[in-house]
């Protein structure tokens, strides 16, 4: 009888190319990802300090 788990003997690398090619492909959603996150952030802290200060005044 055959056993059906085996074990390969040859591995075939079907893409060798270095990360670097694809770092242009990456690069302008990482950048519009990080304006998104930071334009974010500063609208979060400005909301935060507008609504502590109108607290404090009533």
């Amino acid at each position: 009888m055959v056993s059906m788990m085996t074990t390969a003997t040859q591995v075939d690398i079907l893409a060798d190319h270095p990360i670097w090619i694809a770092v242009p492909a990456f690069a302008p959603a990482i950048v519009v990802a990080g304006v998104v996150v930071y334009i974010a952030a500063k609208n979060r802290q400005k909301r935060q300090g507008g609504r502590s200060a109108q607290d404090g005044a009533s």
